[in-house]
């Protein structure tokens, strides 16, 4: 195996979760180019990654046939070896199909039909265990399950500069939030946010960072005007690799179920999810010091994107008190 290439163009969160599968590949085949087509707004995560040779970007969200064309003539010039298809699409597996990719591993029936070894999916695992699976036809397994992000020294002298000068004191504990999410249904209610961060002010003298992405400016500012202590709003505007070095300077880290929440357990920064309507089992943040929150209801795991779900009782069950007791043991 001279020439390998890695898929996953999912969101910031899917992307992460496949770094335990990156570095198994790197050290069975320490001296073959290993590759990754990846989406462009998640692509940053894996600048860094030291296992990786390239990345070769892919908008998805691009019209027409003219993407797939262009990355189907990149894969024709690499004589890629073998393909591991850990975006489960119908797409990727044309693209290798159609890129002469000699060995196209991927487990997706029917709309994998194309690649050329089939592994049966586990539903009822976590996504890092699904990605590793797409190994074992190589011979490679590994217990070594830890996402991971590798941070510059630019980027952690970035982070430590904003918060000393939005005023925080790293004398105390570093209460990092993220209240956002790329589907609003995901979200647990601001005023929790703002009690919760409340708390550890008055309780542990932290600093309380909200974080949040451009389209979220609302959700901080809801939260900021609920708090009697005022917290640290980070800039919106920040590249992933900043965002990861802030998270990494928090000592706990408070996130919806969104790509933050995984970059938090890749940082080694300890993590409660908060989860309703998204799939516990394929993606609660994985470690002894990290865990989840989440109350049974009927209808949860739900289909995502959906606006069905008038009353988002699976996050509304998540009491204030439950979450900070962990926050008050963690920190």
């Amino acid at each position: 195996m001279k020439n390998i290439l890695l898929i996953r163009f999912g969101s910031l969160g899917d992307v992460v979760l496949t770094t335990p599968t990156i570095r198994a590949i790197r050290k069975e085949f320490p001296h073959a180019r290993i590759a990754m087509l990846v989406g462009e707004r998640s692509a940053d995560v894996l600048t860094t990654n030291p296992h990786l040779d390239e990345l070769i970007t892919f908008e998805r969200k691009a019209r027409g046939l003219s993407e797939t064309r262009r990355i189907v003539s990149v894969l024709k010039q690499y004589n890629f070896d073998v393909s591991i298809d850990m975006q489960r699409k119908f797409r990727s597996s044309l693209i290798t199909y159609l890129g002469n990719v000699r060995l196209r591993i991927g487990y997706h029936e029917p709309k994998g039909f194309l690649c050329s070894v089939k592994i049966p999916e586990d539903e009822n695992k976590h996504a890092i265990d699904r990605n590793l699976d797409l190994l074992k036809p190589l011979g490679i397994e590994t217990e070594d399950i830890k996402p991971e992000i590798f941070i510059l020294k630019e980027h952690q002298d970035f982070a430590r500069d904003e918060l000393e000068k939005l005023g925080a004191n790293f004398e105390y504990p570093a209460l990092g939030m993220f209240p956002g999410a790329g589907w609003r249904h995901r979200c647990w209610p601001a005023q929790k946010f703002a009690e919760v961060g409340d708390m550890a002010i008055s309780n542990k003298n932290a600093s309380v960072v909200v974080l949040g992405g451009p389209k979220e400016s609302d959700i901080l500012e809801d939260i900021s005007n609920r708090m009697k202590n005022k917290p640290i709003l980070m800039k919106a505007n920040m590249t992933i690799p900043q965002l990861a070095g802030v998270i990494q300077q928090c000592n706990l880290f408070i996130s919806n179920d969104t790509g933050p929440m995984h970059i938090s357990v890749a940082v080694n920064t300890p993590t409660i999810g908060l989860f309703g309507p998204g799939n516990h089992i394929k993606f609660r943040p994985l470690g002894e010091q990290n865990t989840f929150i989440r109350h049974n209801t009927p209808c949860s795991p739900c289909k995502q994107f959906t606006d069905r779900c008038k009353d988002n009782i699976c996050m509304k069950k998540i009491s204030v008190d439950e979450v900070w007791e962990v926050v008050k043991e963690k920190l």
